[in-house]
């Protein structure tokens, strides 16, 4: 170990610090001044943004290029990589957005403010740390600190029956997803003998090294419990039964952390999986029909249970499954193919994308009040454009850009995906995935009709109690920004992709 390596890993650090900050700050401050607690975790995800930015990696993915074992550091421990420095920058914005829209966390949660932003903070250091993990053991501590953190966040509200039901059932569930993924990565070590993330694709199976050290039918057992804990973590069908309820028990911005962290998350795990563990050929024609009878399960399901929600939270998490679905469209694609790098950057730039009008439709669930909460309901919405037209025209971007309506930056990353997908052969699948896309268009629009064409219903009067409360003005700048960056990334892809 030497310090050149481990400097690469300051973005995670500086992370962590000022979680310990704002931690140490709350111990000693008034209450009235804790408003400044949030917008220290904003520069600390402002600052680990930018050095992310700055960091120069050869190749792409480690392993997917000749001189990959440059991003290896740590003894292999991690790679730092230009996708997982992808997925930390989506990480850092999640995080960032999610402190601005938690001003009003003590509305929702029990928790100090201190406590509540400083799990947010270790939530993206798990995160940062999960997306650059290149061994089994420091993949499984990386999980376990972002879990943990979200596990306390979501039952954070101790005197609300709901959010204690989200907690139990996302430990419980999130502990059997994890103990899929540790039996299958004792079963991998018990074929390999190694916890290196690589150990497969650095030879074929029988032309190691050590060939007799190898046991096949161990690694195909690894590789099946990994691949079902991996669909519990990134919440593809049939394992996403706790996303509903989970999310709507949650903290407004929690939920939107969980939306795009946690998702970002588990697919720079399950991109490393794919791309560098299972790589070789002989499990790529294992893995690639079961990652596509699972992507289409997973976006047929997610649109149709999403059409008959009356609440607008579950209709996201709903909808977050459909995109799920969408981005493991992303994953078909053989491993020893010249264009892996042109999908890797589809998923991650969707993800950016993604997280974008994600957060900013949370923001305005989070912003507006109907007798005292948060609204929730579709009816909660009803002439919403009317009493506060520039917060209801964003939510329509928002909902627009999901449904992957030009030229907001939701119809450019779905045409990505959707083109690679038809590019490698997978055109049914491709084509389920615009049918179901242009379906979602229906109850994205229902919450644009509510806001513009139905009269206007009591409830949204809460909006006016939302704009006197303390720090809205925060919140309604990250509304409008993300509103305004959803529209640049459609019409200037270029800028970022």
């Amino acid at each position: 170990m030497n310090w050149s390596e481990l400097s690469q890993l300051l973005p995670v650090g500086v992370v962590l610090l000022t979680a310990l900050v704002v931690v140490a700050i709350d111990l000693f401050v008034k209450p009235n001044d804790r408003f400044v607690l949030p917008w220290i975790g904003v520069a600390g995800c402002g600052i680990a943004l930018a050095m992310a930015l700055k960091t120069n990696t050869a190749p792409w993915f480690a392993g997917s290029h000749e001189d990959g074992a440059k991003a290896l550091i740590l003894g292999g421990a991690f790679s730092i990589d230009g996708f997982g420095l992808g997925i930390w920058v989506v990480a850092c914005l999640a995080g960032a957005l999610s402190l601005i829209s938690s001003a009003h966390h003590e509305e929702e949660s029990t928790l100090s403010a201190g406590e509540f932003i400083g799990l947010i903070l270790l939530a993206v250091t798990g995160m940062m740390l999960l997306a650059v993990s290149h061994d089994f053991l420091t993949l499984l501590i990386s999980l376990e600190i972002m879990s943990i953190s979200t596990y306390i966040l979501t039952g954070s509200n101790r005197h609300e029956s709901r959010s204690n039901e989200a907690a139990l059932k996302y430990l419980v569930l999130g502990a059997f997803g994890t103990a899929f993924l540790l039996m299958g990565i004792a079963f991998f070590y018990g074929g390999t003998g190694s916890l290196d993330m690589s150990e497969i694709v650095s030879g074929q199976i029988g032309k190691m090294g050590q060939a007799s050290q190898v046991n096949p039918t161990f690694v195909l057992l690894g590789m099946g419990l990994i691949f079902v804990g991996a669909l519990f973590k990134i919440g593809a069908a049939p394992f996403h039964f706790w996303i509903p309820d989970v999310y709507q028990g949650a903290p407004v911005s929690v939920t939107g952390l969980m939306a795009v962290g946690v998702k970002a998350a588990g697919f720079a795990v399950v991109g490393r999986l794919f791309f560098e563990t299972f790589a070789s050929s002989e499990f790529s024609s294992l893995w690639l029909p079961a990652i596509e009878v699972a992507a289409v399960a997973t976006m047929i399901v997610g649109n149709i249970l999403a059409m008959t929600q009356s609440s607008v939270k579950r209709m996201l998490a709903y909808s977050g499954i459909a995109h799920t679905g969408y981005l493991m469209l992303g994953l078909l694609i053989a491993p020893n193919s010249k264009d892996v790098a042109e999908h890797l950057h589809s998923i991650n730039f969707y993800l950016l994308v993604y997280g974008v009008m994600t957060l900013g439709a949370f923001g305005v669930l989070g912003l507006l009040r109907a007798n005292g909460r948060p609204i929730e309901s579709m009816d909660d919405f009803a002439g919403l454009a009317k009493e506060h037209t520039g917060i209801a025209l964003c939510m329509a971007i928002f909902m627009l850009s999901l449904a992957g309506m030009p030229p907001l930056g939701g119809s450019f990353s779905k045409f990505m995906i959707f083109k690679g997908a038809i590019k490698e052969g997978h055109v049914l699948a491709a084509v389920i995935g615009i049918l179901t896309s242009v379906a979602s268009l229906y109850y994205y629009l229902r919450v644009v009709v509510k806001m513009f064409m139905s009269p206007a219903n009591d409830a949204v009067k809460g909006g006016d109690e939302a704009t006197q409360c303390q720090y809205a003005w925060a919140t309604n700048l990250l509304i409008y920004a993300t509103g305004i960056v959803t529209l640049i990334l459609g019409m200037m892809p270029g800028l970022v992709f």
